[in-house]
């Protein structure tokens, strides 16, 4: 079942204890999925909109997430597991028992995500009670499921003449949000299916991802204006099929659709349309999808641009979608004009559209925290491999080691050995992101200079380490002008980066002040503008010390209802 190419393998969340701002931000979410909706005697009535099995599955696999990476037991985790048999229907899933030969797409989707979750928790906690859960969901629910994604709509015209299907309701989920159906959102399903068959080795999950792949390749995407979040969430699925079996169609596919999906849906702070061709809001649940797939896509390509990528995902999207109590929620599209029904709103200005969004987008903040804490370091063969650059102490591959760095906002890093319980000569390989200012990498041992030639996107050091060695690395972060990544941004604006993070002028007036709407955007702020640097990614411009520009990710300074700020500017007037 498992394709053996040599594929770096990410750390085990047990060997890892993250500190720094990436243990803050993982922990105030943590304490956010422990509130008011996510407690056993809420989760199972918390969905009103037709989603079965998503709100739990969702809780599920975020608490499990956690756990694992803050090394905490989670304090409702259990009592939620033990409460699900008490909620299911007669043929043991959650939801309503189709009419012979109908499939609801939302109740499949959701489903999804309840594999995912108990998945999860079976792989951690080996609770046998959880395993014939999930073998009666997939024998019950899912695997008859498989034929009728051979009739799913893939074009304009299929919707004339749906069959086999109840495709996603027309609904509005939250004050802010408009009347909207998520279809695609039956292909969410990729994604649990290959998680269960990675587990279990079922021969009929495999084959039934197989069908699902074949026809979410042919769906037209743009033309049908399918959800980006449900699009992305089954390229996860072609993504661990791809490494599963070693099948390269799969893997082309999913390159192809991802290296779309930034050109046409990805916005120019990182974050995604909701669905293709409508830029009106971002949703977290995809940004955190996005930036999971480019992690992987790296992992089994090698190519090192999807790690950067990742980067600017999780600096810039994500990073503007955390909120200041541990939540996630949408924000405008930055560089789109939305549809008239949204009203008007400046395509240069990022801003909170809908502050949380309760129901999806903070439970996925679980699983992005794990990700993100387990991307720090992988394994390949005797190589270490350090992706991205997060404070904290590892073990693997016969090392313990401990991580400094104050990554992004500069780039240098420092590993000390502290012990080595299996002698023998390992690599240290180091991500040098594009961005980067030095044009060559500085790399010492103990203090010398060692050589520092990047290839593919890293620089590497091999040694038979002892405890006490010391190695730093230090590639430069910087200020650079970029241009409009989407080809549907408006035209002729560009932005102002450090590193992999957004500078953004602060358009939002003071907390305690009794102004409510946004400063105007300035007229123009050209790409040869002077700065002057202040340090923690902040930048003033030398003509007019009015004029500031600090990073979108700052702990000091996490989002709140009010923030509004221009992250895109015009060369001259506009």
């Amino acid at each position: 079942m498992t394709h053996t190419t040599s594929i770096p393998k990410p750390i085990e969340l047990e060997n890892l204890t993250i500190t720094g701002e990436l243990a803050v931000r993982s922990v105030l979410n943590y304490g956010r999925l422990e509130g008011k909706w996510y407690r056993p005697w809420e989760v199972f009535k918390a969905d009103q909109h037709g989603w079965p099995g998503d709100w739990e599955g969702r809780v599920i696999l975020a608490l499990v997430s956690q756990a694992r990476c803050t090394h905490r037991e989670p304090a409702w985790l259990e009592e939620i597991i033990k409460s699900i048999p008490e909620h299911l229907n007669a043929r043991g899933y959650f939801g309503p028992i189709m009419p012979e030969g109908i499939c609801d797409e939302q109740q499949l989707a959701g489903h999804s995500w309840l594999l995912r979750g108990l998945l999860a928790h079976y792989q951690w906690k080996r609770d046998e009670k959880v395993l014939a859960l999930i073998q009666t969901i997939l024998r019950n629910l899912v695997l008859p499921a498989a034929t009728n994604y051979t009739t799913y709509p893939v074009s304009l015209e299929d919707l004339g003449n749906v069959k086999g299907w109840q495709l996603s309701k027309l609904q509005s989920k939250g004050k802010s949000h408009a009347l909207s159906s998520d279809l695609g959102c039956g292909f969410i399903l990729l994604d649990g299916v290959t998680d269960a068959y990675a587990c279990l080795g079922w021969p009929e999950l495999k084959a039934m991802a197989e069908v699902m792949i074949e026809r979410f390749l042919k769906v037209d995407l743009e033309a049908l204006h399918i959800q980006t979040h449900a699009t992305l969430t089954a390229l996860r699925g072609v993504c661990r099929f791809a490494e599963l079996t070693g099948e390269r169609r799969s893997l082309d596919a999913a390159q192809r659709i991802f290296n779309r999906y930034k050109q046409a849906a990805m916005t120019e702070h990182y974050g995604n349309y909701n669905w293709w061709g409508r830029p009106r809001w971002t949703e977290p649940c995809a940004i955190i999808d996005s930036y999971i797939l480019a992690v992987w896509l790296w992992r089994l390509t090698g190519q090192a641009q999807y790690l950067a990528d990742s980067h600017q995902i999780f600096y810039t999207g994500v990073g503007h979608a955390f909120r200041a109590d541990g939540c996630f929620g949408t924000d405008w599209c930055l560089g789109a004009v939305p549809p008239a029904e949204d009203g008007e709103h400046d395509p240069l200005v990022l801003q909170p559209r809908t502050y949380e969004v309760y129901w999806c987008c903070t439970m996925r903040g679980g699983e992005l925290f794990a990700r993100a804490c387990e991307s720090t370091f992988f394994a390949e063969g005797n190589k270490i491999i350090l992706a991205s650059y997060h404070n904290g102490t590892a073990e693997m591959g016969g090392l313990k080691l401990r991580e400094t760095t104050c990554y992004p906002y500069d780039g240098k890093i420092q590993i000390e050995i502290l012990s080595v319980t299996n002698p023998g000569s390992k690599v240290l390989s180091f991500f040098v992101p594009p961005w980067a200012t030095k044009n060559q990498p500085v790399l010492t041992y103990n203090g010398k200079a060692v050589p520092a030639e990047a290839k593919n996107g890293f620089v590497e050091i091999a040694a038979e380490f002892s405890a006490g060695d010391i190695v730093e690395f230090e590639f430069g972060v910087g200020l650079h002008v970029q241009k409009a990544h989407n080809l549907n941004s408006v035209e002729g604006v560009h932005s102002f980066r450090h590193g992999p993070l957004l500078l953004v002028l602060n358009q939002c007036p003071p907390a305690d002040s009794e102004q409510t709407t946004p400063a105007a955007t300035i007229g123009a702020l050209p790409p040869d503008t002077q700065f002057e640097y202040l340090g923690k990614g902040r930048y003033a411009a030398q003509q007019d010390q009015g004029i500031v520009l600090t990073p979108v990710y700052n702990i000091e300074e996490l989002i709140r209802p009010w923030h509004a700020r221009q992250g895109l500017f015009f060369a001259g007037g506009r």
